[in-house]
């Protein structure tokens, strides 16, 4: 699924590029020292420790996360798997841009622009949406509604109206 995506040390390897061993989607996402730091940023360590003897393949870890589930009471309840998964990507991303040269936040700055992106992931998913009250209604027997429509071509300077 993630073959030769993530630029770990193993592909790395692969193009010449890093020299020292491999390097998994565990060990990116959730035990290498700047990671943990983030997750400890996020107090959701103690979530994502228990989980991490489960299996040695990144990808499990983070199904078994989802899995699992729950809330974040200190962060507005949000879900664990959306703040875990967003922190994946989150910690993937910056890592990419590591690899390019490009500056990263430290671990403080990364765990909240994972909180808040998460925050409002949760906030725009909300089913909450508001109901239109005044939709068209028809008319009554003795009243005519006429609906007017009109476009415009500007390369061919043509136009057309309808009523209906």
């Amino acid at each position: 699924m993630l073959n030769g995506v993530i630029p770990c040390k193993g592909i790395l390897a692969d193009k010449h590029i890093a020299v020292q061993g491999v390097e998994d989607i565990k060990h990116m996402v959730f035990t290498c020292k700047r990671a943990k730091l983030i997750w400890k940023q996020l107090s959701i360590w103690s979530r994502i420790q228990p989980i991490l003897g489960f299996d040695r393949s990144g990808s499990v870890l983070v199904e078994e996360a989802i899995r699992k589930g729950g809330k974040v009471s200190h962060l507005n309840a949000i879900g664990i798997a959306e703040l875990i998964l967003t922190g994946a990507w989150y910690i993937l991303w910056e890592r990419r841009q590591l690899v390019h040269g490009e500056q990263i936040q430290n671990p403080a700055r990364s765990a909240m622009s994972i909180a808040t992106l998460t925050a409002n992931y949760m906030l725009s998913n909300k089913k909450d949406k508001t109901k239109i009250q005044n939709g068209w209604k028809k008319p009554p027997e003795e009243m005519l509604m006429i609906n007017v429509d009109a476009a415009f071509d500007i390369d061919s300077g043509s136009g057309g109206t309808g009523v209906y």
